[in-house]
């Protein structure tokens, strides 16, 4: 009798939590699954409440109904466990009461999601479950300015249609805590692209993050404070995904751009989440994800940085090539200062010293591709460390060609298939599984810093023979 007794009580436990859990298939009549957009505030209010509602509608157009409330009575078992996620769009301040915060702890404990927008972080501050699950909480911020966002995890979906350096204006949060130890860091922001001010947290300042707690999913991004922000075709795919991370749902095909507007193209991951990421068990993966190893990808970058370097650099040396071979054997006066300045090595050979200009190429473009092998094609930077770049830009054209080589590929989105590298490490500091770029390292590492300072030298070392050359006058016999 005991025994029948105890069973029946574990089958009504059971059939409780189902009964909390939220709706995983589509209910009778409702072709789609159902997201609650929140917005109440209790502190100050956003503009661009309105816009980020009808942004949410917009996009879950055909992937998910949107609710929008601002009443807190709907913050209770029955209504929440309608909807696989619930957004909180730029709340602020004390907005639930004690029963419906408990309510929001068994939705999410039963596997509901949550997906956090701009001042989502500035919400429930006396709630620490809550604190737990948003992952920071706001402190301060500058005034809205132009910065970059550098994006560390290229596979997740929210991110991986953004280009490794996302250049973007808002409104930029910093936070009491960095969340790096408890959450999956997606973005982070780079101080020395904009003024934070008082609002400054240093090299490692995360903008958006997501990881399962308690059962549920978290996803949260820092940006969002301006209307415009909801129309830019990138935070508006960016957004879509987290929510649909958030919620269980799978991508789009096309890396989170359906109903977003135009946006650059961008790779799709061929190889699994950070082994720290949350996983969807929707996410499709590509077949040469599962069977590749995980070296693999190294090799095929290489004639991507050929494509987008390479040739483009060697393209301006013809016309340096053509004057060579048309000037007379004795070249005097500024020509050889010149051509050591456009390619080095090249006035000590134009001059009869073959051995010295071939050493000089050998030494000074040796350490220019040291550069782009340790820190990327984006440690040469003329908008973004133009103190380094004068030093570089004694390489010549192949630095110049370098730098809009790279901005090129910013502006288009494709940095990320560009020589993967070495992953940064998880919050327990194993190595991260997954697909990155040179340039992804930036803002989590020294890799670009030394790849600036080997390009550099490289320059300065030109300069020394840029300034020897003219010294010398034509030798009287080749092979000096």
């Amino acid at each position: 009798m005991a025994s029948r007794t105890a069973s029946t009580t574990r089958i009504a436990v059971i059939l409780a939590s189902l009964a909390l859990a939220p709706a995983q298939a589509a209910a009778p009549g409702d072709a789609l699954p159902r997201v609650l957009v929140f917005s109440r505030t209790a502190g100050f209010r956003h503009a661009s409440i309105p816009d980020g509602i009808a942004a949410v509608r917009e996009l879950g157009a055909g992937r998910w109904e949107t609710d929008a409330t601002e009443d807190p009575s709907a913050f209770a078992d029955d209504s929440l466990r309608r909807y696989r996620a619930v957004v909180f769009l730029s709340t602020t301040g004390d907005v639930l009461d004690a029963s419906q915060e408990a309510a929001f702890e068994r939705y999410v404990r039963a596997g509901g999601g949550f997906a956090g927008i701009h001042a989502a972080t500035d919400t429930e501050y006396g709630w620490p479950w809550f604190g737990k699950l948003v992952g920071a909480r706001f402190a301060t911020h500058p005034p809205v300015q132009v910065a970059v966002v550098r994006v560390e995890d290229r596979a997740h979906p929210s991110t991986r249609m953004l280009p490794a350096e996302w250049r973007r204006s808002d409104e930029w949060y910093s936070f009491k805590e960095n969340p790096r130890r408890g959450v999956h860091v997606l973005a982070n922001l780079d101080e020395r692209t904009y003024a934070p001010g008082e609002a400054a947290m240093g090299a490692d300042h995360p903008a958006a993050w997501c990881h399962e707690f308690d059962g549920g999913r978290s996803w949260y991004t820092a940006g969002g404070h301006t209307k415009e922000s909801f129309a830019e075709p990138l935070f508006r795919a960016h957004i879509a995904e987290g929510i649909a991370w958030a919620a269980g749902l799978p991508a789009t095909d096309a890396g989170g751009t359906k109903g977003a507007g135009p946006s650059p193209a961008a790779p799709k991951p061929d190889a699994p989440t950070p082994a720290d990421a949350p996983k969807s068990a929707d996410a499709p993966k590509s077949a040469d994800a599962r069977a590749a190893p995980a070296a693999a990808p190294a090799l095929a970058g290489l004639p991507l940085l050929a494509q987008g370097a390479g040739l483009a650099t060697i393209g301006m040396f013809v016309p340096v090539i053509a004057l060579v071979a048309l000037a007379p054997r004795s070249v005097s006066g500024f020509r050889a200062p010149l051509l050591a300045m456009l390619l080095p090595g090249l006035g000590h050979l134009s001059l009869g010293y073959r051995r010295r200009g071939v050493l000089a190429m050998a030494a000074v473009l040796g350490m220019f591709a040291s550069g782009l092998l340790v820190g990327g094609i984006d440690a040469v930077d003329s908008e973004e460390d133009f103190p380094w770049f004068l030093a570089q830009s004694f390489n010549g054209p192949i630095a110049y060609g370098t730098d809009w080589a790279n901005r090129s590929m910013l502006k288009s989105g494709r940095v990320g298939t560009l020589l993967p590298t070495p992953p940064p490490s998880d919050a327990a500091g194993r190595p991260a599984q997954g697909r990155f770029t040179v340039s992804s390292l930036k803002g989590v590492g020294a890799a670009n810093e030394f790849g600036t300072l080997f390009i550099a030298l490289g320059g300065l070392m030109n300069l020394v023979l840029v300034m020897d050359v003219t010294r010398r006058e034509p030798a009287d016999r080749p092979g000096r």
